[in-house]
């Protein structure tokens, strides 16, 4: 499958619009084989049958499965690695996104097997939805708040959260 094949068919796909499609096809064009993967596994998994914890996808990417009741607070986190790309297979959640430098001090050190960092906040925040309507992407420049209830009001979810291998230029 080509590049422009691949965009295309992420194009079918029902992304959040407040998605990066520019960097997503960066991505894409460094990556193409995780990308396509990653496409045909939202394309044709059962969202709701996929066991818990780590689904291994391909070209070096990996679904984490997981079922909570979303939250009041939480913590923002930062990745280096990886690109988020989440979708949920029951509910609704909120997701806070900053920028990374909007960022406030550091919650600990960087979990370099867990690919992540945890801030306690951050300025100039906006809020997406994540649900099975609309797939969001979480880049390493995006310090992101997942798992936050809806209107306050704590409910059980079902999250598809994909790892795709990260291309730092």
């Amino acid at each position: 499958m080509t590049t422009t094949e691949i965009k295309a068919l992420w194009r079918t796909l029902p992304l959040g619009k407040e998605n990066d499609l520019l960097a997503m096809d960066a991505q894409i064009e460094h990556r193409p084989e995780a990308w396509e993967a990653v496409a045909r596994f939202l394309e044709e998994a059962d969202l709701d049958a996929l066991p818990l914890g780590r689904n291994e996808i391909g070209a070096g990417a990996y679904a984490n499965v997981s079922e909570y009741e979303t939250k009041t607070a939480n913590l923002f986190e930062l990745h280096r690695q990886y690109i988020d790309v989440q979708i949920l297979a029951s509910g609704r959640e909120w997701v806070y996104v900053a920028d990374k430098q909007n960022a406030s001090e550091p919650q600990g050190s960087f979990d370099e097997a867990g690919d992540y960092i945890l801030y306690a906040d951050a300025t100039d925040v906006r809020r997406v939805v994540v649900s099975r309507e609309s797939i969001q992407l979480f880049f390493p420049s995006d310090a992101h708040k997942p798992c936050m209830a809806v209107d306050g009001k704590p409910a059980s979810v079902r999250k598809i959260c994909v790892k795709v291998p990260f291309f730092n230029e």
